[in-house]
């Protein structure tokens, strides 16, 4: 009870931060910016909004000098660098999680009824908004919005490219077969039809960066304040 209670509190700073700076704005243009350009796959499409979500929560709620700074005075109170990085990834998937689901409305309201391959599509995007949130908590308390910065634009331009697609593109080469073993380990949107389809790895493939994200956010605040 104790760490469900610390990780909640938590919320708190998201929500100031979605009600007192433009992160609010930026996720609303973020759906209105889903329903104008749709991806290619209605799972493309929404594994994108979640992913781009959730990158965008965590940079304004986690990810800033001034966060992380306050992190070890957050500590300072009855918690644990665990229940605190619990609570910024959940409130990350919780915010993204309502993007997606916002931009199903508008599908709905578009088209008059609930396709099941759209909700089949709304369980990918939160499924990858979980390991959105996850990845980029991590690399926020490691190196700092600039790397996640640089993770959005991943995300939004790159994520939608398999990794054999690399090869594809640029021919056989060193460079080429990291950035598809990069392509692999991180979350994208080209993962976005088997996690619709219901693919096992695919979905152990985002719950391992939803935890293993969070484990390792919470270990790099606990090394901060040592």
């Amino acid at each position: 009870m104790f760490a469900y209670r610390s990780a909640l509190a938590e919320w708190r700073v998201v929500r100031a931060r979605i009600l007192r700076t433009r992160l609010g704005l930026c996720l609303l243009a973020l759906a209105v910016a889903a329903l104008a350009l749709p991806g290619t796959t209605e799972a493309d499409g929404m594994a994108r909004v979640g992913l781009l979500a959730a990158a965008l929560v965590v940079a304004f709620g986690a990810g800033s000098d001034a966060d992380r700074a306050a992190l070890p005075l957050a500590l300072t109170h009855p918690t644990t660098p665990a229940a605190v990085a619990a609570g910024r990834a959940l409130a990350g998937v919780a915010v993204a999680d309502a993007v997606v689901l916002t931009v199903v409305a508008g599908h709905v309201w578009r088209h008059g009824w609930l396709d099941p391959h759209l909700a089949r599509s709304a369980a990918a995007g939160m499924a990858a908004a979980a390991a959105g949130a996850g990845c980029a908590l991590a690399v926020a308390w490691t190196a700092g919005n600039a790397l996640v910065g640089a993770l959005f634009a991943y995300f939004a331009l790159l994520s939608a490219v398999p990794p054999d697609g690399l090869a594809a593109l640029f021919g056989p080469h060193p460079l080429v077969t990291m950035g598809s073993a990069l392509l692999w380990v991180l979350p994208g949107t080209w993962r976005a039809a088997p996690l619709a389809a219901g693919e096992p790895g695919a979905w152990l493939h985002a719950l391992a960066w939803a935890v293993g994200g969070t484990a390792l956010a919470a270990l790099r605040l606990r090394r901060r304040i040592q």
